[in-house]
């Protein structure tokens, strides 16, 4: 079993005004290691999130509503079932020109956050493999002493 909750509810009252958006940074998950990090945003009605840049990678995936997502010098229509790539380095935001909210997923990462992950997965993995050596020499110990 695992030592954290493997189910969190949404904490609603809990958003974060930042980026000009409202949302929540849910990953990385404590406890849960992950080469990625999320988070659920909101974007109000007639606002727009801040023009920026990331260092980061991003997706985009549109939940509910619609908005238009300006990466660039393009413009796209976003809604519901909507992914858009959002390469590093360049300039994006999100305008609801609508009198609804407009949800949306964001995942990052970098090779930074990556090669972290991959360096615990890795250590991880050498202490369980130790752990499943040591286990089967003392049950075969163990065995020779019953015979």
């Amino acid at each position: 079993m695992t030592d954290f909750d493997i189910f969190r509810p949404m904490a609603w009252d809990k958003l974060v005004h930042e980026y000009d958006l409202d949302g929540a940074r849910l990953l990385p998950w404590n406890g849960y290691p992950t080469p990625i990090g999320g988070g659920w945003c909101v974007v109000r009605p007639h606002t727009k999130s801040l023009s920026h840049t990331q260092i980061d990678q991003e997706f985009f995936i549109g939940i509910k509503g619609t908005a238009q997502l300006i990466v660039g010098d393009r413009t796209y229509p976003f809604t519901m079932g909507d992914i858009a790539a959002i390469p590093k380095h360049t300039d994006h935001y999100v305008f609801n020109d609508t009198d609804e909210d407009f949800h949306f997923y964001v995942v990052w990462w970098d090779r930074e956050s990556a090669n972290r992950f991959l360096d615990e997965d890795a250590r991880q993995a050498v202490a369980a493999n130790e752990f499943a050596l040591h286990k089967a020499t003392v049950h075969d110990v163990s065995d020779q002493r019953a015979s």
